[in-house]
């Protein structure tokens, strides 16, 4: 329609440029309509002349797949291919390409996503051994710029530690071992594999690499992911991490890998067993996870109801704390001790100075 005007405009006389300007049209908008069709517009482009060979680009895919090579980056990745022999030049955009297509560790950094992601869902959780969530934290040693890493699985309902790992690197097979001695912890390799639980974390690079996709698809084990930067998607472990790094007994540093592992042996044994937590009305996650907690809670209950009435009958005789002083006190070491003082009698909660 608008090319019909602008053709009866020049033959009125009218230039096609000042006809373009009346309509509110720019001429060169007007010269790319009226150029034809071209026949070859929807045919293949052509390979390009600098693409990967198919011996190159199956190195490539081997690369990304390689368990070894499952915690690089997409730069790392092509470092990797460049020094290599053969030596195969290749740009870290064209090797995240092949990631995406190969939906290994997909686009990293601060990207944002055209859809946003839903929180996980995890209200189907009604029992042990359903939903697991695992995650890694850092540990500070004695050396500078030194590390170790806790890796914890803690199950989403009872949130009892089914296992833990403390190692000196940050790897995809390291994950996969702490769900190895989770499944053996908890006796379920001969359960049947509707019966193993799903596993929750976050978006890390060894948690979405691909060896370890493979690792929970040969398992059968659905993954859940929470959406980059809500850690409020996982909450249960990041408040488990915040209890270990909390606690009066933790040393803040650490000076080997075996101080850290007998530390942690005694810490988990006492969170599991001692531990009484108040989103969990003051049961320990071992009676939440042993089904415990009806039973456990019946008799709180009626030990409860019992003292009020023994209390209601002796109101009637006030005492003063100078009467109870002067008495012989029982002796109450019988009672149970929930709390616990680390490996040391005198646990360092100040870090260490840096040498």
């Amino acid at each position: 329609m608008i090319r019909e005007l602008v053709t009866e405009a020049t033959v009125h006389g009218l230039s096609a440029r000042r006809a373009c300007h009346v309509l509110g049209l720019t001429p060169r908008t007007l010269q790319r309509w009226r150029q034809p069709v071209s026949a070859s517009s929807g045919a293949a482009r052509p390979r390009p002349v600098n693409a990967l060979t198919r011996p190159e680009a199956a190195s490539v895919m081997s690369l990304i797949r390689s368990p070894e090579h499952a915690d690089q980056s997409c730069r790392e990745l092509a470092l990797s291919l460049g020094l290599g022999i053969p030596a195969i030049p290749v740009s870290h955009v064209t090797v995240w390409r092949y990631q995406v297509a190969l939906a290994c560790n997909g686009p990293r950094g601060r990207q944002r996503h055209a859809h946003p992601l839903g929180a996980p869902d995890t209200d189907w959780v009604t029992g042990p051994n359903q939903l697991w969530d695992y995650d890694v934290t850092w540990l500070t040693t004695l050396e500078r710029y030194g590390f170790l890493f806790l890796y914890s699985l803690l199950d989403h309902f009872s949130r009892k530690v089914v296992a833990w790992l403390v190692r000196a690197t940050f790897t995809s097979d390291h994950l996969q071992t702490l769900w190895d001695h989770g499944l053996v912890n908890e006796g379920l390799l001969d359960a049947s594999r509707d019966a193993w639980p799903q596993s929750l974390s976050d978006r890390g690079a060894q948690m979405r690499a691909y060896s370890t996709r493979q690792y929970f698809a040969k398992l059968g084990i659905a993954q859940l992911f929470s959406r980059p930067r809500q850690p409020n998607d996982n909450p249960r472990i990041e408040a488990h991490f915040g209890t270990v790094k909390t606690h009066p007994a933790y040393p803040g540093r650490f000076a080997d890998l075996p101080e850290a592992r007998t530390y942690f042996t005694q810490f988990y044994d006492w969170y599991n067993h001692l531990h009484p937590l108040t989103t969990m009305q003051m049961l320990t996650p071992n009676q939440v996870h042993r089904g415990q907690r009806t039973a456990l809670l019946a008799a709180r209950a009626a030990q409860h109801t019992f003292a009020q009435a023994v209390r209601r009958t002796a109101c009637h005789h006030p005492f003063t704390l100078e009467a109870l002083m002067a008495d012989t006190l029982p002796d109450v070491s019988h009672y149970p001790v929930y709390s616990w003082a680390g490996p040391s009698l005198a646990p360092a909660n100040e870090a260490t100075p840096l040498a």
